[in-house]
C-alpha cells in the first residue's frame, strides 16, 4: 500500500527502460486508489495489453516514453510523454501530449513529471503540450474535473479533485472540455412532440432503412461503423482517424461484450449513413476485484455477467455521416438510433446509459440527449500549454 501523505523526501523523475519499471508504472493506479471509494480497477491484463506495442496497434507511429516518479525509494508517480506522427500529419501543429498522469496527493510530484514530459517533448522538436490522454484522441482522454461522486464507466478515465488545481498552476489552460450525460432509460415518457416527430420521420421516409447488426458479418459491420465514425467526426477538436488495424484491433476487444441488440445501423438509399453502438458497462461488474481474474476474479465476474446481470451501460461510439449532419434526416437518424437502443436496453433489463463523451460545442447532440433526459453529470478536461 502506497501512502497518500505528502513526501519529505526528493523526488527523482527515471525513464521506464525494463520490464521491472514496467511492471511499476502498471501497478501504480491500483496501489494508488485502492482505498478510493469510486475507482474501478480496470483488469490488469487490458492495461498491460495497452502499453504493449506489440499487442496495440493504436501505438503504431507513436514515439512515447514512460517515467515514474519516485521517492524515499517508493514510486509515488507515473506519466507519459507522447508524440504522435498521425495527428502532427493531420493538425501540423507541433503538439506533444502526455498521459497515463497518476500521483500521490502532492503537486511537487506532478511539477516533476510535467517537467521532464515537457522536456522530453521539446528535445523532438514540439512546441505545445496537451492532456492528459492515453495515447490517443481515441482511447481514454480528459482529466476529470467535475462528478467525483460516481464512479467512471467502461472505458472512462478516473481521477482525484486535487490533479485539477496541481495542473493549471504549471500554467496549463483550458483547450476544451467533453460531458458525460447519465440518463435513465425509463425516464422521459412519453417523448417531448420533436422526438415523436423524427422518429416518424424515420418510419415514413421509404430511404431510411435501419437494421441491427448482422452476427454473421461481425468485422465488416465493425469496420462499415468505423468508417461512419472516421466520416461524422472528422471536423472535431483534435481528431485522428481509426486506421484499418485500429479497428480490427478494437473489434476483437469489443466482440465479448457487444451484445447484437445494441448495435444499429442506419441506411440512406442502400448506403450506410449512421450508426449506435452501447456495450453493457464491465466496471459494474469488475468492482472490487482489484483488476485480478485469479484466483478467484473470473467466477465473481461471470457472476456478475450471467446470473446477476448488469443494470449499466455506455454508449461509447455513435455517428452520423457530416452529409447529413444539418439535415432534417441526420437527426432525426441520431434520435430514432438513441431510442431504438434505450428500448432493447429495457428489455434486457438494463436502467441507465452514459452518454459521453460529447464535446461541449456539439449543440445538436447535447439538445437530442436533453430530450432523452440525460443528465450532464461528468466534465473531463484537455489542457494545453506551450513549452517554453
Amino acid at each position: 500500500m502506497i501512502s497518500q501523505e505528502k513526501q519529505s523526501h526528493e523526488i527523482s523523475i527515471v525513464p521506464v527502460t525494463d520490464k521491472g519499471g514496467l511492471k511499476q508504472f502498471l501497478n501504480l493506479p491500483y496501489d494508488l486508489y485502492r482505498t478510493e471509494p469510486h475507482w474501478r480497477a480496470p483488469l490488469r491484463f487490458e492495461r498491460a495489453v495497452q502499453i504493449n506495442p506489440q499487442k496495440n496497434p493504436a501505438l503504431d507511429g507513436l514515439e512515447t516514453q514512460l517515467f515514474l516518479a519516485k521517492s524515499g525509494g517508493d514510486v509515488v508517480g507515473r506519466i507519459a510523454a507522447i508524440i504522435n506522427s498521425r495527428h502532427l500529419a493531420i493538425h501540423n501543429d507541433a503538439t506533444g501530449h502526455f498521459g497515463f498522469l497518476d500521483t500521490q496527493n502532492d503537486p511537487e510530484i506532478i511539477k516533476a513529471l510535467i517537467d521532464v514530459a515537457e522536456t522530453w517533448l521539446k528535445d523532438r522538436g514540439m512546441s505545445r503540450i496537451v492532456g492528459p490522454l492515453s495515447f490517443s484522441i481515441n482511447e481514454d482522454v480528459g482529466l476529470l474535473v467535475n462528478g467525483f461522486d460516481t464512479p467512471p464507466v467502461l472505458m472512462m478515465p478516473y481521477g482525484r479533485p486535487d490533479y485539477q488545481a496541481s495542473i493549471e498552476a504549471l500554467g496549463f489552460v483550458k483547450a476544451v472540455d467533453m460531458h458525460a450525460y447519465w440518463t435513465d432509460m425509463h425516464a422521459g415518457y412519453p417523448r417531448p412532440k420533436i422526438v415523436t416527430t423524427m422518429t416518424n420521420y424515420i418510419e415514413k421516409d421509404p430511404d431510411i432503412t435501419v437494421r441491427p447488426m448482422d452476427k454473421s458479418k461481425f468485422m465488416e459491420e465493425v469496420q462499415l461503423a468505423m468508417n461512419i465514425f472516421n466520416d461524422a467526426w472528422s471536423d472535431n477538436w483534435g481528431f485522428v482517424p481509426f486506421s484499418d488495424v485500429q479497428i480490427k484491433h478494437m473489434a476483437n476487444e469489443l466482440k465479448p461484450i457487444i451484445i447484437p441488440d445494441f448495435f444499429w445501423v442506419c441506411e440512406y438509399k442502400g448506403e450506410p449513413a449512421a450508426f449506435i453502438l452501447m456495450v453493457p458497462n464491465i466496471n459494474e461488474a469488475i468492482e472490487g476485484l482489484d483488476g485480478k481474474l485469479l484466483p478467484f476474479g473470473w467466477a465473481k465476474l461471470l457472476y456478475r455477467l450471467k446470473i446477476k446481470g448488469l443494470k449499466t451501460a455506455r454508449i461509447p461510439l455513435m455517428g452520423v455521416r457530416r452529409e447529413f449532419q444539418r439535415k432534417r434526416a441526420g437527426l432525426a437518424m441520431a434520435a430514432f438510433l438513441s431510442e431504438k437502443v434505450f428500448e432493447m436496453a429495457r428489455n434486457r433489463g438494463f436502467t441507465h446509459v452514459e452518454m459521453g463523451w460529447i464535446l461541449e460545442d456539439n449543440k445538436s447532440m447535447i439538445r437530442i440527449i436533453e430530450q432523452a433526459k440525460g443528465v450532464p453529470y461528468k466534465t473531463y478536461r484537455m489542457y494545453e500549454k506551450p513549452i517554453l
